[in-house]
């Protein structure tokens, strides 16, 4: 039995602390004190958010002593109950009238209440599935594969139509002869490119490159709407190059994830334009086709990227039936990132991970802004893209706000299941926000309910007021970014400082790191295309790419899970960070100020002699009496220090 929660008068234990598989036996039992009255009955209630109690187990007297009444319950998910967060309280009948006992989620104390409460623990029933072994406590590098490095020893010849630019020159970002903004400029990374670097991702600290898409896509450099799923983009590579690179990557003990699009693909896809143009086409029920010939497209805004309907049996086995893309593919990579997963319906991602699984022992990972949804977990996914932990970080080292920072913590780890939270994925920056450097330069960033980098989203300075409804100023917006795409020597140097301490919190939370690629160097920019510049592999920051190459190799020494969190001390300056299992700890501190301050470090870190430091800019407190085990260390601004103990 483990301790749930405790005060001086009552304690709770549970046989399973987070959650419980179909079908186990949940056992909790309950100390109370006598003095709170005479208790006529016990009861535990679980729901599900939203709902009226769908389990209510009356528990029973075990033990009675002087001062205390000890009761046990006993209870069990069927299958009809499903894979889902339930949260769960106790209901007393005293002296005739009824009180309930939940847990505060700040303090972890439980405690006794006449009325409703927010402060409800939550369960996280889980189903049992597992996660391939490689994809916990990995870090994960995610490339944009045009953009990263081009061999020459890859040739093939130019696709018409297509905006060869030489590497290093700034994305095209205005429009273009027709008036549109495009992505057709590529620059030729390709996946030769990255085999030739896997010595610098092997010593970067790297253990699993993510790929953004390399289906072929005639005149989108990004490839995240295919022409043709089926088809590696002759730019990119081959499948031959696929299979050398995924081989040498696996014998340096690194692995590959690939980013593929199912949602919706480019309209000129042959497999499109046949079900666009013939009414009696076999593909014609794999799209949203009117009759009247329109048809239905993503984000109601990008007519070039018609809509899968998932739903159509022709598509499901296009994707993961008999020789679809799934089962092309999957020989050559250890796993998916499923771009949009939170637009893929649940049966549909089912089909994926099930094809993915009988293949190999693959990685499903989605796509989602927002929290998903915990049914899909473990059937149709194994784990997210964690965005909420980086608006959080963001929000805390930019602004202070260290409320947003806990609760979210707490948010997250309270709703996934164990394996989730250690594969999912926690970015600083990602192909679709602000570059780091340049959110935490602070030149544009947004407060309030918005994630800090959604500096485009309504109501901003490029909106305005028309009598036809509210007109975004795209061609301003982009000048913006350009002009204000070069940080001043200070101002970069001030924005790579709150860099390394969000870094250092982020690799303490819960879930893999990811590193974008170029961040480590000194990339910066604001949003597409000026967050996806060419990889610049002789004018890096030197420096900063020492620190991430430091810090991950340090990071890795952690093994297990990291959910027993606890934030010793968090203001809007300091935050003082532990995490544990049974093996491991390891606490963090930051200062998220620009002077020194001091602070005390816990006995046991210091004490400890099988411990690791991983320290920036912090020093010793020169007193008299100082040692090299005094508890006192001077954060320097913005510094911090990290220690692992096993």
């Amino acid at each position: 039995m483990t301790i749930i929660t405790r005060d001086s008068k009552i304690l709770v234990t549970m046989s399973h602390t987070r959650e419980i598989a179909i079908n186990d036996v949940l056992q909790i039992n309950l100390k109370l004190p006598k003095d709170i009255g005479t208790i006529q009955v016990v009861k535990v209630i679980f729901n599900r958010q939203f709902e009226n109690p769908c389990i209510i187990k009356e528990m029973s007297k075990t033990k009675e002593e002087n001062d205390f009444i000890e009761y046990e319950g006993m209870v069990s998910f069927a299958p009809f109950h499903r894979f889902e967060n339930y949260f769960f309280f106790f209901s007393l009948t005293v002296d005739g009238r009824e009180l309930f006992i939940k847990i505060n989620r700040d303090t972890k104390k439980p405690f006794i209440t006449t009325g409703e409460s927010p402060y409800w623990r939550i369960l996280v029933i889980q189903n049992d599935f597992t996660v391939p072994n490689w994809s916990k406590n990995a870090v994960f590098y995610q490339l944009f594969l045009d953009r990263f490095y081009k061999s020459p020893n890859r040739k093939c010849a130019n696709i018409e139509g297509r905006n060869y630019r030489k590497w290093g020159e700034m994305p095209d970002w205005q429009r273009n002869s027709n008036g549109d903004f495009h992505n057709n400029d590529f620059f030729g990374g390709n996946l030769k490119g990255v085999e030739e670097k896997l010595d610098y991702l092997k010593d970067l600290g790297v253990d699993v490159i993510y790929f953004s898409p390399i289906n072929f896509s005639k005149l989108r450099y990004e490839r995240y709407a295919a022409t043709d799923h089926m088809q590696i983009d002759p730019d990119a590579g081959s499948f031959e190059d696929l299979e050398s690179l995924h081989k040498k990557a696996n014998e340096k003990g690194m692995y590959v994830i690939l980013d593929i699009a199912f949602n919706h693909c480019n309209s000129d896809n042959p497999i499109f334009q046949d079900a666009l143009n013939n009414p009696n086409s076999i593909y014609r029920d794999w799209f949203y086709i009117h009759d009247d010939g329109s048809y239905e497209y993503w984000y109601r805004q990008f007519k070039d990227m018609p809509l899968f309907n998932q739903s159509s049996p022709g598509y499901q086995n296009y994707v993961y039936g008999v020789g679809g893309v799934i089962e092309k593919f999957g020989p050559y990579v250890d796993g998916f990132r499923l771009d949009l997963a939170s637009e893929l319906q649940p049966f549909f991602l089912k089909g994926i991970r099930r094809k993915a699984r009988a293949i190999g022992n693959k990685l499903i990972l989605g796509e989602y802004w927002l929290k998903a949804d915990c049914k899909i977990l473990g059937k149709g996914l194994d784990c997210v893209t964690n965005y909420l932990f980086t608006n959080a970080v963001f929000k805390y080292v930019a602004f202070g706000e260290a409320d947003t920072l806990k609760n979210k913590v707490y948010e997250i780890i309270e709703s996934y299941p164990q394996n989730t939270l250690d594969t999912m994925l926690n970015s600083l920056d990602t192909h679709d926000m602000m570059r780091a450097i340049t959110i935490l330069s602070l030149k544009c960033v947004r407060r309030g309910y918005c994630d800090i980098w959604d500096i485009d989203k309504p109501f901003s300075q490029w909106h305005i007021q028309t009598p036809h409804g509210l007109d975004f100023l795209t061609d301003e917006f982009r000048n913006f970014e350009f002009q204000n795409d070069k940080l001043s020597p200070q101002e970069y140097e001030l924005s790579v400082q709150r860099l390394k301490i969000a870094f250092m919190l982020m690799g303490t939370l819960p879930g893999n790191l990811c590193v974008f690629y170029g961040t480590e160097k000194g990339l910066h920019g604001f949003k597409d295309p000026f967050n996806r510049k060419c990889m610049d592999w002789e004018n890096g920051d030197a420096n900063l790419e020492e620190f991430f190459t430091n810090y991950l190799h340090f990071w890795k020494i952690y093994k297990g899970s990291k959910v027993d969190i606890d934030f010793l001390y968090l203001d809007s300056k300091i935050a003082m960070i532990e995490v544990k299992n049974s093996d491991y700890s390891m606490l963090t501190v930051v200062n998220n100020t620009d002077c020194d301050i001091k602070i005390d470090i816990p006995q046991k870190y210091i004490k400890a002699s099988n411990k690791t430091v991983f320290t920036e800019k912090v020093t010793e407190n020169a007193t008299e009496n100082a040692t090299e085990n005094a508890t006192e260390k001077i954060l320097h601004g913005f510094g911090g220090i990290s220690i692992i103990l096993n």
